[in-house]
């Protein structure tokens, strides 16, 4: 029997179109996510992460996709961020300071997507009530490995706050309400994922006032002001667009509270 023509060009386009398809995920840029808690991460298939790169996508054109993946902070220190001039990549989320690049020379710096603020979290019998460095001398701090803390670094080298490492903010918070470390200090963007468990809220307290507040942003390698440009155009739309807001709520962050913040450091404002 003589194959049908019609199916053999329906197998033909099908094919193209995979084709196509797998040509564009081999050329998309990888879009690194270092944070493996929520809400920037909360399954395989779906996090502010995901939620950010579907709406960036959404604007920026076939030209200029991305692909995320999610990567420790430490391993990509170690593997892609050391590359230099020659990392390819873009990092979702991140601030200058995070990754040694106060002075924005190693690497290109999109525009803000919104300010965060790290809050000071202790025990409910024992609370921290945060007013400055001095605060914390003395005290045992649940950090998180492989970041860098601003101030707690600082105290950490010379002698004035002990440092325990966790895998990430949840396991720190643990430790909190355990009382094995008297502190940590967590974005608020984290916070307010792990808020909604009543359990571990409750003992735990919140200074009124943050350690530091920042601006999240998204590294670009600096081969590629390309893409750098594309992403500026798509953040200013991002206030407005619906489907961004809707993923802020659907993850728990207030936007008026994001809103009702500004940097510390004055370069790093929009």
């Amino acid at each position: 029997m003589a194959p049908n023509r019609f199916s053999l060009l329906t197998l033909a386009l099908l094919a193209a179109c995979c084709c196509a398809a797998a040509h564009a995920r081999a050329s998309a840029t990888t879009a690194y996510n270092t944070y493996m808690v929520g809400p920037y991460l909360v399954d395989a298939q779906q996090g502010l992460a995901q939620s950010l790169v579907d709406r960036l996508n959404d604007k920026i054109g076939p030209g200029q996709q991305l692909s995320l993946s999610h990567i420790p902070r430490i391993r990509l220190d170690a593997i892609e961020l050391n590359k230099g001039d020659q990392f390819g990549g873009v990092v979702l989320f991140v601030n200058p300071r995070f990754v040694g690049d106060a002075a924005k020379t190693r690497f290109l710096w999109s525009k803000p997507l919104f300010v965060d603020c790290n809050l000071v979290i202790s025990r409910v019998d024992e609370p921290v009530e945060y007013v400055g460095l001095s605060t914390l001398w003395g005290l045992r701090f649940g950090g998180v490995r492989g970041y860098r803390y601003v101030h707690i670094d600082d105290m950490v080298r010379l002698g004035k706050l002990a440092r325990e490492d966790s895998q990430d903010e949840l396991s720190g918070l643990r430790k909190v309400a355990l009382g094995r470390v008297d502190l940590t200090v967590v974005p608020y963007s984290i916070f307010s994922q792990f808020g909604a468990d009543k359990t571990l809220a409750k003992q735990l307290y919140v200074a009124a006032k943050p350690l530091q507040c920042f601006a999240r942003h998204i590294l670009v390698g600096k081969g590629n002001p390309a893409m750098l440009k594309a992403l500026n155009e798509a953040i200013d739309t991002l206030a407005t667009d619906k489907g961004w807001l809707a993923a802020m709520a659907y993850f728990h962050l207030d936007v008026k509270v994001l809103s009702g913040w500004s940097a510390d450091d004055p370069s790093d404002k929009p």
